[in-house]
């Protein structure tokens, strides 16, 4: 459980593994109440309790064998900002996102920035990564 004595780089490197473990709760539970969940490539940003289950959930459900590996995890000098650059991957069992599955594997590399506050809570998170090149690994023809 996340305290007050984790930077956020070590609050990063709990939430991914979380992620690997598919327990969105835990996940979500990383997070204030209110805390804000970006994923810029999607347009999509909201409360964590909205965008987070939703989106965690489809990917999982949707890439059953879904999983991250870390590349690096930099903190700032206050300890309350991470950047953590990881590749996502998983296979498609299903549609997701309106991408039809065609069993089709993919491997992202993507950027997230974490904020977090002085209680060790994730207070935004923000997440970048190359959509037309998801949507190729994953064969979908066209981009909407």
């Amino acid at each position: 459980m996340s305290t007050q004595t984790q930077t956020a780089a070590e609050i990063a490197a709990e939430l991914f593994d979380h992620y690997r473990a598919q327990d969105v709760p835990a996940m979500v539970a990383m997070f204030k109440p209110e805390g804000i969940v970006e994923y810029v490539p999607f347009a999509l940003a909201g409360p964590v309790e909205q965008v987070g289950p939703g989106s965690w959930g489809v990917l999982i459900d949707s890439f059953p064998n879904l999983s991250n590996s870390i590349h690096s995890i930099t903190g700032d000098a206050s300890g309350r900002k991470a950047w953590i650059d990881v590749d996502i991957s998983g296979t498609q069992a299903k549609e997701a996102f309106g991408v039809p599955s065609k069993g089709h594997a993919y491997n992202l590399r993507h950027l997230f920035v974490l904020d977090t506050d002085e209680n060790g809570k994730i207070t935004h998170m923000t997440a970048f990564w190359d959509n037309v090149d998801w949507y190729r690994q994953l064969g979908k023809e066209t981009i909407d």
